[in-house]
C-alpha cells in the first residue's frame, strides 16, 4: 500500500529535540514559579538535574 503523501522541498521533520539550555531552565519557565520576589513553593527544584546537565553542556562548549 503506497502512501498519497508526497514530501515536498520545504517538508519540516519534527521532534529533533537535543537538549535543554540553560536559558530553557530559568524559574520563569517553571510551572511551579510564583513570581519574582517570591520564594519557590518547591523544597527541591523540579529539574535540577536537567539544570546541571546544561550548565555541563555549555561549559564543555566554552
Amino acid at each position: 500500500m503506497t502512501s498519497n503523501h508526497k514530501r515536498g522541498v520545504s517538508t519540516r521533520i519534527q521532534n529533533r529535540f537535543e537538549h535543554w539550555s540553560v536559558e530553557d531552565c530559568d524559574c520563569t519557565h517553571c510551572k511551579h514559579y510564583a513570581g519574582k520576589g517570591k520564594p519557590c513553593p518547591l523544597e527541591k527544584c523540579c529539574i535540577s538535574d536537567i539544570k546541571k546537565e546544561a550548565i555541563r553542556r555549555e561549559a564543555d562548549v566554552r
